[in-house]
């Protein structure tokens, strides 16, 4: 079944209160209502891994239903399954605790270190390593959506939505290594650089007056010299016809000259303004969501950016932003449900058709 349009699903509904991937301030609202302790939904959000009066299946189906919906809204559940989901989550620890270790042992020989203390806070240290040595990799599970080309441009900081994004790619507006790429499926490697058509940034470009605004000012100048016109023409007193002309002939003029400098001070102004490459105004409340992930290298001067390398995680520290804890329970539960109900497909077919370049397809 294909999924219904952005502006149908009514995806930043107070209600419901999922975040997305957007800066807009309703989906902003929801996610301090989902993810601020002095949120309304923060308890029902299940960050400690419960829920209040629900069951271990509604636990996993919330936590999907939150997760996937910042993540991979813009995807189906059986396409994301299918293709996005890895076989397995990768497990990462770091070698500090081997150093300090050795760092420890060593220690002993200098003088004056076991009677001043120092050697038990390494120890401690050397506990709360081993304690804490698994990275969070819980966000590990959408790297692949992180390599689309369209959640790409929207990591940016080139669009302000990811459905923007995509219809950027969709509509010809974005290069892909120097060529036109209309698919925003396209998953890239380290080293490829896409470009986006800096015209199609609205915040960087001013809005053009329509054609129904330009003709409704235009009117509107003009009731306003016809009805300085017909002021200056009545008389204040009663004088001559004569008189009276010559008076309302110079009020035009007078007036007329005095709308042309203002028109010319406005056109100045908005020239100034509005000058190539100078104009810059971000969307309201878009201050929090102004990051670039370590993955990304961008260069805002030619509107394009470099994907450096796939995402990672090392300790206490994912490279995938997230309004969730990479190691809390939301994700672990996710993971459960989609380990249980997913679809799968064989890695080697999956590998064959996840292919840009479909080199690979059989003949």
């Amino acid at each position: 079944m294909p999924q219904r349009p952005v502006g149908v699903r009514d995806v930043f509904n107070f209600r419901q209160a999922i975040p997305r991937m957007s800066w807009s301030p309703k989906n902003l609202y929801n996610m301090w209502r989902r993810t601020a302790p002095q949120g309304d939904l923060y308890a029902r959000t299940g960050h400690d891994g419960q829920l209040h009066g629900a069951k271990l299946y509604q636990e996993r189906w919330n936590a999907k239903r939150l997760t996937k919906g910042y993540h991979a809204d813009h995807l189906p559940s059986k396409k994301f399954g299918r293709w996005y989901l890895p076989q397995a989550l990768p497990v990462m620890r770091h070698n500090s605790a081997k150093s300090d270790k050795r760092q420890n042992d060593l220690s002993k020989w200098v003088e004056g270190r076991e009677a001043a203390g120092g050697r038990t806070e390494m120890n401690k240290r050397l506990a709360q390593l081993q304690k804490d040595g698994l990275s969070p990799v819980g966000t590990m599970m959408f790297a692949e959506t992180e390599r689309r080309l369209d959640v790409l441009i929207f990591r940016a900081c080139f669009a302000r939505s990811v459905w923007a994004a995509r219809s950027y790619v969709v509509q010809g507006h974005v290069r892909l290594n120097g060529k036109l790429c209309r698919n925003p499926n396209t998953l890239l490697n380290p080293g490829d650089i896409f470009t986006v058509d800096p015209a199609m940034i609205p915040f960087i470009n001013p809005r053009a007056p329509k054609e129904g605004e330009a003709a409704e000012k235009a009117e509107e100048d003009a009731d306003e010299a016809l009805a300085n016109s017909e002021n200056s023409d009545e008389p204040a007193a009663e004088a001559a016809e004569s008189a009276a002309a010559e008076s309302a002939e110079s009020a035009e003029t007078e007036g007329e000259g005095e709308k042309k400098e203002k028109k010319g001070k406005k056109d100045e102004k908005a020239e100034k303004v509005h000058a190539p490459g100078e104009y810059f105004k971000l969307p309201d409340y878009a201050q929090p969501f102004i990051f670039v992930p370590a993955y990304l290298l961008p260069s805002y001067l030619t509107c394009s950016a470099v994907y450096v390398r796939h995402p990672t995680a090392r300790a206490a520290y994912s490279e995938i932003p997230s309004p969730y804890d990479a190691a809390g329970p939301l994700m672990s539960m996710t993971w459960e449900w989609y380990q249980k109900v997913a679809p799968r497909m064989r890695p080697a077919r999956r590998a064959r058709l996840l292919g840009p370049e479909r080199k690979n397809d059989r003949k």
